[in-house]
């Protein structure tokens, strides 16, 4: 990905995070604006481009796993929801799950994702929980 970045943000327990993505300052990058029409507009087509949200921080992780959250728990469409865990698999999870597991509020809020999304019937949403809390618990198993 072109004109990619790096940030390092310390935590109080000296624990280092790297930020994997685009600046937000990068051409392509794409606004919270942009991104809450997309997760409201539901179009499986556009959902991807949510990887491409900056996440400089550790706020912009916090807003990101919130504004899925919401998606999840409201929507009606199976499409927009494997979309939305293929979304959390390939991407949120491989470059934050550290993150998301040392963090405790987005622990929690992870884990009410895969509990919503492990209520669909549908076999490819639950092959992506499965697999994503493979990862999770791999985090886990090593010990933050």
């Amino acid at each position: 990905m072109e004109g990619s970045s790096i940030k390092t943000g310390n935590r109080e327990d000296q624990h280092e995070f790297l930020f994997l993505n685009i600046s937000s300052n990068t051409v392509g990058a794409l606004s919270k604006e942009s991104a809450e029409r997309i997760l409201s507009g539901r179009d499986t087509d556009e959902i991807h481009q949510l990887m491409y949200v900056p996440i400089e921080n550790q706020e912009d992780l916090k807003w990101l796993i919130h504004s899925l959250h919401k998606a999840i728990m409201n929507e009606k469409d199976v499409r927009v929801v494997l979309e939305l865990a293929d979304l959390l698999y390939f991407f949120v999870v491989p470059a934050y799950k550290e993150e998301l597991m040392s963090q405790e509020d987005l622990s929690h809020m992870v884990n009410d994702i895969l509990f919503m999304l492990d209520l669909w019937t549908d076999e490819n949403i639950i092959e992506l929980v499965d697999a994503i809390q493979y990862e999770l618990q791999r985090v886990e198993r090593k010990g933050l």
